[in-house]
């Protein structure tokens, strides 16, 4: 995730923690995502998360709430339309785009098609509706990975600024 400086690219850490936050089942403190950072092979100090995702909070890509004496973090729709925006963005159009779409499905995970699948179908039987919503998985798990009821963890450590 570093260039030749040693420095990131503009946006990576950004992006790299909001998937950890879609992946997670639940809300995350600032000390929980460090470690699911860790756990994809990023060792980032706890006050650089921290920070980052105080600024995602502020840009409006996450929701934060509290929880005891910490702040527990959540994507926000927000996040999903700019996520799906660019999306739209890297897929283009001309020929090209019929084929970036067919590798962009066969790399699905079954889940993944499924909720698609459903999208899909939400979208035909409404084309002026809300198909955007965000259908529910099996076990009551969403199609950003977050429980239907948004329950929270408490987060070890002080995540107050």
């Amino acid at each position: 995730m570093t260039g030749g400086s040693g420095r990131r690219e503009a946006g990576q850490l950004e992006n790299a923690l909001l998937a950890v936050l879609w992946a997670a089942p639940t809300a995350l403190s600032s000390a929980q995502a460090q470690q699911g950072l860790r756990e994809q092979g990023l060792d980032l100090a706890y006050t650089s998360v921290a920070t980052t995702l105080t600024r995602l909070h502020a840009k409006g890509l996450l929701e934060r709430s509290s929880v005891g004496r910490t702040y527990v973090y959540t994507p926000s729709g927000r996040a999903a339309q700019e996520a799906a925006a660019r999306m739209r963005s890297l897929l283009g159009g001309g020929r090209a785009r019929a084929v970036v779409l067919s590798h962009f499905v066969d790399g699905l995970e079954p889940d993944d098609e499924a909720t698609l699948l459903e999208l899909l179908r939400r979208a035909e039987a409404d084309p002026g509706g809300q198909a955007g919503e965000t259908p529910s998985r099996p076990g009551g798990a969403v199609a950003g990975g977050h429980s239907a009821d948004k329950a929270e963890r408490p987060g070890s450590g002080s995540d107050n600024p």
